[in-house]
């Protein structure tokens, strides 16, 4: 079957109370009635025998005579698992191969018609783009796969984003080679690592065998000559040397050099000498833009520029030897955390103009967790409060244990007297709950003065709980949105996808006079290079926000859901906002990131108007 089908059945289990017409399935799948038949005709061959039954004057349905839902769903699961499976094989066999096959070659390899194998090609070019390379099928001639050996190796070690089941590249790297073989290379591997006192895991040293493979099975020609830590490529030649002599293979110096940068990268075995300067003035104008964005302290915060130095200076080096490492990672970091990874994004690309270094979008999903620690560590997590008691020590202790048990969140940091309120600190304090109405003239405008009865009544508490919201998660102003231009497209009968998307956009966009020539076209390089999927059939493209002159939000919604290269969307939200409404774009990226499937299935059936008047409630908080 074609993932078309796979749809197809998908559509019959959601809806197996319902009989479905032609039309109703043909607008679901944007094809003609004729070929809404044909593909019914091919899920009852090939999937499961007469599974979807036509009712005369009715339509379509499940045959739930034969077959129960749950085992239809059991069924779908299965075969979902092995497409994934062939997804991630095929991929790995079309770019691994040095001669070109042919589509006959793989019909017969996969048991799969040539329909099939086309569908899977052009799934796994889709998604090949952003490593710069192209999968191409020419007649008589076979299949081209066209790309530098960096990004084929680059595009190799990720084709795990393919599957979301347990479909491991790695897996198939290591057949490359025999199981003795590769048993025995371990042991030597960790045999040297252990003789120069080099402590390891299981995980490092599998990580340095996928790399000698695919060292081994491509020509490299590149030159790796500088920067090379001597201890590491001492190490590296007594592996290769002992390889050689117990396996009978024959590698050179080439591959012992490139091995040699992989043991120096994954134990800290390398001195950048001077380029530690470069590293960390990259990084200091990186944390000075991120706080310029964002609007956190990020400057201030120490840890975040030491744990930054570090790790960037093992990223430099990757990226200065073209050598790319699969963060395993980076679609779940994408997901929750999309507002902090885009505004790296941005950043990064602008400082590749300047800089000449590159990120990719591993490198900005693993800096993404550095300054996102940064904002959780200092964050305020919790509400400040000193209770001034006019009652006495008993009274005090009951009224800061009642306002204690009212939430986690708040921390009574003093208990004082009445009396001793001119003359105490309230630095760090965001609250001052008194039991008597008193004037004070030197509490600063930070400090929010509550009086409360001595036993804390509720309507104590419901002022107390308000505060603490406002203050821990301040709500927007009621003007705030008042500059954006917010658009609601609805899918007509034409279903949408990524192009027409961004033409929309473009004339949206144009006939408001809302961006500067190249906006656009900035989009969707941004698209190409990273996808802007972040999760639960939702993408946020976007441009560089330095060409908006009047900040949009275009929401695309489609209750049938359309490709965004190998994910489905039904949500896509298009974000051309400006860099001053960059705390807006925070809030809107952030409610849009916690949407579950749930709420988008209800979203996306309302009207424009509702669905506005909704989606910006929620915004607002």
């Amino acid at each position: 079957m074609i993932e078309r089908q796979i749809k197809l059945i998908q559509l019959f289990i959601n809806n197996a109370e319902q009989y479905l017409t032609s039309d109703d399935i043909a607008t679901f799948l944007n094809v003609s009635n004729r070929t809404t038949r044909n593909d019914i005709k091919a899920v009852n061959t090939n999937f499961m025998k007469d599974l979807i039954v036509s009712v005369k004057s009715r339509g379509y349905q499940i045959s739930t005579k034969q077959y129960t839902i749950k085992e239809v769903e059991k069924r779908l699961e299965e075969y979902t698992d092995k497409d994934h499976k062939i997804l991630v094989t095929l991929g790995y066999q079309l770019l691994m191969n040095d001669t070109q096959l042919t589509l006959h070659q793989l019909e017969k390899t996969y048991h799969l018609t040539k329909k099939e194998i086309l569908d899977y090609i052009g799934r796994i070019h889709a998604w090949c783009e952003k490593f710069d390379v192209a999968i191409n099928v020419k007649p008589r001639k076979g299949i081209e796969v066209v790309g530098s050996q960096t990004n084929l190796n680059n595009a190799t070690l990720h084709l795990n984003q393919l599957s979301t089941r347990n479909h491991r590249v790695e897996s198939l790297i290591l057949d490359e080679l025999p199981r003795a073989h590769v048993d025995t290379i371990t042991q030597i591997i960790k045999r040297n690592l252990n003789d120069f006192d080099i402590k390891t895991s299981d995980i490092q040293v599998e990580q340095l065998l996928i790399h000698l493979i695919l060292i081994m099975k491509r020509s490299f020609t590149e030159n790796i000559n500088g920067g090379l830590n001597e201890e590491a490529l001492l190490i590296s030649n007594k592996i290769i040397e002992e390889i050689n002599l117990k396996l009978g293979y024959t590698l050179n110096l080439q591959v012992t050099k490139l091995f040699s940068f992989f043991i120096s990268y994954h134990f800290n075995k390398f001195d950048l000498g001077v380029q530690q300067l470069f590293i960390e003035s990259y990084i200091n104008r990186m944390i000075e833009r991120m706080e310029e964005r964002v609007g956190v302290h990020f400057t201030q915060d120490q840890v975040l520029k030491e744990n930054l130095y570090s790790h960037f200076g093992r990223t430099y080096l990757r990226i200065m030897k073209e050598v790319y490492l699969n963060n395993p990672l980076t679609k779940e970091i994408k997901a929750l955390y999309p507002f902090i990874f885009n505004v790296l994004y941005d950043i990064g690309q602008q400082m590749t103009e300047e800089a000449g270094v590159e990120l990719t979008e591993d490198e900005i999903a693993f800096l993404t967790i550095h300054f996102q620690s940064s904002i959780d560590r200092n964050e305020q997590h919790h509400l400040n409060v000193v209770i001034a008691c006019y009652y006495g020590i008993g009274i005090s202790q009951l009224l800061a244990t009642k306002v204690s048990k009212l939430s986690n969140h708040i921390k009574v940091k003093d208990t004082i007297r009445l009396e001793d309120i001119d003359h105490y600190d309230f630095t760090g304090i965001d609250m001052l709950i008194t039991t008597h109405d008193i004037i004070i003239d030197q509490l600063t405008e930070d400090v929010e003065l509550l009086q409360v009865s001595p036993l804390l009544s509720d309507d104590d508490k419901h002022q107390l709980e308000t505060f603490m919201a406002k203050k821990l998660k301040p709500a927007m102003k009621s003007d705030e949105f008042s500059g954006v231009n917010f658009i609601v497209e609805t899918e007509s009968e034409k279903a949408f996808n990524t192009a027409s998307i961004f033409e929309k956009a473009q004339d949206t966009l144009s006939n408001n006079h809302a961006v500067l020539e190249g906006y656009i076209e900035s989009a969707l390089e941004r698209e190409r290079m990273s996808s802007t999927y972040i999760g639960n059939q939702v993408a946020i493209p976007h441009g560089n926000p330095e060409k908006v002159l009047k900040s949009h939000v275009i929401v695309f919604k489609s209750t049938k859901g359309f490709y965004w290269k190998e994910h489905q969307v039904k949500l896509a939200f298009f974000l051309a906002t400006t860099k001053q409404d960059i705390q807006l774009t925070k809030r809107i990226i952030q409610t849009i990131a916690q949407l579950d499937e749930k709420a988008i299935d209800e979203l996306i059936y309302l009207e424009a108007q509702s669905f506005k008047t909704k989606l910006m409630k929620m915004i607002k908080g």
